[in-house]
């Protein structure tokens, strides 16, 4: 616990002490809660959990979302308001920790969990370094159990964790952050490039995002595997989803996995109306889009992706038909093939607004694609870039079915070629990494 405070207070000390109260809110919420023998007494304490943890996350984050939209809206309407926004310090991290404070809370409420009176245990619950900053989201049942029991010199998960990291880590450097430099000269000046161009910068966003993200994430799953931790598993080869229904269950999958829990279950049930269930489909979609932060555009994602999943759902019955066995086929059908690029379309037209600050930029984006398209090959072409990604891709279709990519890729071969593939994979980190390294996305949520 110590040493994840002292990760934590390398990036700004002062937070410390909030990360340290909203551990202890939590803490003790749970106790109360398990210790009350009146429900109406249980709900005081889990409301009051909930207000404070949500009070605090939406002042560091949608207060001056809230004071802009607000001055917008007055301005609209004639009047000139003379309104400041604030100067306020986003802390990394605080919508992960504050989610598995919530989860904490919420389980013990509704009985699924028995309350942690050991708050070493349960903070390190809170801070468990690997998954601080960026995730994946745990809950207490899963997490909290394998904190609390010993662990021994484990030869094999040490291994096994230096495998998941190191390809996180090619994800991370190698085709993340080169991807960022076409990506971030493009959308900074949209207006200067062709159609082509802006479709190419386009596609290497939503790598850019994949790599980045799913690559903190296995490092971080890695690393939690070295200590015998074994962290949930939040990336699921989502490009290799027939629609969008399915690669959203396989993005992030911590995080739809906690709305699941603890908003779509408790409200829907078996014999719920479709009306209900797909108002709770956009509800979900909605509030996950502005958990990722203070931007119209994060909540117009979150339409358009509910929008995409429920269209999804409907065609189920015809999109059936053109996938057989892919999970454990040796190569993709024609047919899962197209579907796939469909998608991947579809996940595009999403990064574009995700990428953007606002809907004017994201318009005018598309404005581009449409007015100055022609077929030429883009600016910033970089062949060695996309065979990067394709190698990327390759290895992951292969490791596809296991828990993490090289769970099994090469453990059984001779040791000459196995050895090989992993310095080929170091050898791409030593000499397609490029000299500016860009900061983990997934921090500034």
């Amino acid at each position: 616990m110590i040493a994840s405070y002292y990760f934590y207070s390398q990036w700004d000390w002062r937070f410390c002490f909030l990360l340290g109260f909203s551990t202890l809110l939590d803490y003790f919420s749970g106790i109360a809660i398990e210790r009350s023998t009146k429900k109406s007494v249980k709900k005081i304490w889990l409301f009051l959990s909930i207000i404070i943890n949500v009070g605090i996350l939406g002042y560091f984050k949608y207060v001056n979302f809230f004071i802009e939209s607000f001055n917008d809206l007055l301005v609209s309407i004639g009047f000139q308001p003379n309104i400041f926004s604030l100067n306020v310090i986003l802390p990394i991290g605080i919508s992960f920790y504050t989610f598995h404070g919530l989860s904490y809370v919420l389980d013990i409420y509704f009985g699924k969990f028995k309350v942690e009176k050991n708050i070493i245990n349960y903070s390190l619950f809170v801070c468990f370094f690997p998954m601080l900053l960026a995730g994946p989201i745990e809950r207490a049942p899963h997490l909290l159990p394998q904190l609390t029991k010993g662990h021994e010199f484990d030869y094999n998960k040490i291994v096994d964790g230096m495998r998941q990291f190191l390809w996180g880590f090619f994800k991370k450097v190698v085709v993340a952050d080169n991807c960022a430099n076409i990506v971030n000269m493009v959308f900074e000046d949209p207006g200067n490039y062709s159609g082509m161009t802006l479709i190419y910068a386009a596609f290497l966003f939503i790598f850019q995002v994949y790599a980045d993200f799913s690559g903190y994430s296995d490092m971080a799953l890695g690393t939690s595997r070295m200590f015998g931790i074994q962290l949930m598993k939040n990336f699921d080869t989502p490009f290799f989803s027939r629609d969008m229904a399915e690669f959203v269950g396989r993005w992030h999958i911590s995080l739809s996995t906690w709305f699941k829990y603890y908003i779509y279950k408790p409200a829907v049930k078996e014999n719920s109306s479709n009306i209900r269930k797909y108002f709770f489909v956009f509800l979900i979609f909605l509030i996950s889009g502005f958990w990722h932060g203070a931007r119209w555009t994060y909540i117009v994602v979150g339409f358009f992706a509910a929008v995409f999943v429920i269209i999804s759902i409907f065609l189920r019955p015809y999109t059936n038909r053109f996938i057989h066995n892919y999970k454990t086929a040796l190569k993709p059908s024609v047919g899962h093939i197209l579907m796939v690029i469909l998608n991947l379309l579809a996940a595009t037209f999403l990064a574009v607004i995700f990428r953007n600050d606002d809907m004017h930029s994201s318009n005018a984006y598309f404005y581009g694609i449409i007015t100055r398209f022609s077929f030429h090959f883009p600016h910033y072409l970089s062949w060695i870039l996309l065979l990067l990604i394709f190698f990327m891709l390759v290895i992951e279709w292969i490791g596809r079915m296991d828990y993490h990519i090289l769970e099994k890729i090469g453990k059984n071969w001779p040791t000459f070629y196995r050895w090989g593939f992993y310095i080929l994979i170091l050898l791409l980190i030593a000499l397609a990494m490029p000299k500016n390294q860009e900061e983990f996305i997934y921090f500034q949520f």
